[in-house]
């Protein structure tokens, strides 16, 4: 799988951290930022893919590229490795 540029948005913190180290740990680049910075991260870091709370609003502005992924509670990793791998 190729390398993507990750945002977490809005996923509380033991879980994203977690997720954030094993995501870099496959050669992704992760940001995360909670949904006040959703804007800012997401015009700055250009994510190709953003990973959010499921609920949250997408909001307005930010990037149209990205593919939004919502994050169920437990997240299971080997489901997220698959929707990464979808074009």
């Amino acid at each position: 799988m190729a390398p993507r540029r990750i945002l977490l948005l809005d996923v509380e913190g033991p879980c994203r951290d977690a997720l954030a180290r094993a995501l870099t740990c496959e050669g992704h680049e992760v940001r995360v930022a909670d949904s006040a910075d959703q804007r800012d991260r997401l015009n700055d870091f250009a994510p190709d893919t953003v990973l959010y709370t499921e609920g949250l609003s997408r909001g307005s502005g930010g990037s149209s590229v990205a593919r939004w992924i919502a994050l169920t509670k437990p997240v299971n990793i080997e489901e997220l490795r698959r929707a990464l791998r979808q074009e």
